[in-house]
């Protein structure tokens, strides 16, 4: 029998009834947060950060009437930016990592001290978390848990500021001051690290162009090439982002999953059209994305 029950009361917080049920099972709020949240080697992000300091996040306030593609000033320094949505942060994060991004899965990268539309912080790798969505969203303010939030940048202020810091951090960078031990009694920080560099053998290519996962140096040549990859891009339709995953996806690496089947094929074509008409191999065509930002 279905039993029913009028409120006329105020509603319970959602935050609120989220924490109750997790200490009910024994643990906080802040520690199952942490146990499913992932950040970068400190000394992946000491070797570069930013990853693309000529990027930004749009932004209404900061750049006004500007979206995606167009080029701004950032009022900073005068310096000059391409404005972006989340693309180059994802992109920063599976550079230090070497992990793709996973769609429909419940996580996303986050900005740990906020300020996108700055160049210095959009991509650098201690301004990035890779968070379940359910705790991204305490961190913002719509849905604000301000305890995790200043977690969350205590351990980016103890993994890369307070000993042998990675760079100079923002004025606004500060040590928020908790306990994080004592909060997480003893749960460990998951940093997330580079998968082992396994030679993949393809099938589908010639014995000299079979390759690994190492990074692949350019040719002096690359940089003729660059007009001849854009031509090929826009007659084949395809999207960097699309160019990209077909490049990691005909090396064998994980990629960031295709919308449809469809989508791969013509992705996978236009990455061959480019090794055949420029000469460079997949990693190479990956290495020079990387070196345009695209």
């Amino acid at each position: 029998m279905l039993y029913l029950r009028i409120h006329n009361g105020d509603l319970v917080s959602q935050v609120r009834s989220l924490e109750d049920y997790f200490r009910e099972g024994g643990v906080s709020i802040i520690q199952a947060a942490f146990a499913h949240s992932y950040f970068v080697h400190p000394d992946a992000v000491r070797a570069k950060t930013p990853y693309f300091p000529e990027r930004a996040r749009r932004s209404r306030e900061h750049y006004p009437g500007l979206e995606k593609g167009r080029q701004a000033i950032w009022p900073g320094d005068g310096r000059e930016v391409w404005l972006d949505d989340n693309q180059h942060a994802q992109m920063a994060w599976e550079r230090y990592t070497g992990h793709g991004l996973v769609r429909g899965t419940g996580y996303s990268v986050r900005h740990i001290w906020g300020n996108p539309w700055n160049p210095d912080l959009f991509t650098a790798g201690w301004n990035l978390c890779y968070m379940p969505f359910w705790a991204g969203m305490l961190t913002e303010t719509q849905h604000p848990h301000p305890e995790l939030e200043r977690a969350i940048r205590q351990a980016s202020w103890d993994l890369y500021f307070r000993n042998n810091p990675v760079c100079q951090p923002p004025d606004f960078v500060k040590n928020p001051g908790m306990d994080l031990s004592s909060l997480l009694a003893g749960q460990p920080l998951l940093i997330l690290g580079q998968r082992p560099s396994v030679p993949t053998k393809r099938t589908d290519l010639a014995p000299e162009k079979q390759i690994g996962v190492a990074v692949a140096k350019l040719p002096d040549t690359a940089g003729g090439k660059v007009e001849q990859v854009k031509e090929i891009r826009s007659m084949s339709h395809q999207s960097w982002s699309n160019i990209r995953k077909a490049t990691r996806g005909l090396q064998g690496l994980d990629h960031a999953p295709f919308g449809t089947a469809n989508v791969e094929n013509s992705s996978k074509s236009c990455a061959r059209k480019i090794r055949s008409e420029t000469g460079l191999t997949f990693a190479q065509i990956e290495a020079l994305l990387d070196e345009q930002g695209w």
